[in-house]
């Protein structure tokens, strides 16, 4: 730093409050964990597969980020309970492009 001004500005900066972080798709508390998945199943072509269930708000595959393959596993969060326990009955242990996918209550993350 080589004036007051600049470290008035940096001071400044660290009294804002942090902005929260967006999601990066969207979901509820109504949320499967979807595992056992092909790696060439998409965030598109699960969505079909659930989207009989009930109204999915948001799915996410997640794809390792050196390969770029998908991770086998993803998210999928419904618009109420009654949707997402009916997609979870009918579709744990269902073969989907080859594998039988593995379908469970998404567990919150611990701290």
């Amino acid at each position: 730093m080589s004036s007051v001004e600049e470290c008035n500005i940096v001071i400044q900066n660290l009294d804002k409050t942090p902005k929260l972080k967006e999601p990066l798709y969207p979901e509820t508390e109504y949320k499967l964990f979807v595992g056992n998945l092909p790696w060439v199943v998409t965030s598109e072509s699960l969505k079909e597969a659930f989207e009989n269930y009930g109204n999915v708000v948001g799915v996410r595959v997640l794809y390792d980020g050196e390969t770029g393959k998908s991770r086998g596993y993803s998210f999928v969060s419904y618009e109420t309970k009654e949707e997402m326990e009916a997609a979870l009955k009918a579709l744990d242990g269902v073969e989907l492009k080859g594998r039988n996918m593995r379908v469970s209550l998404a567990q919150g993350k611990e701290h």
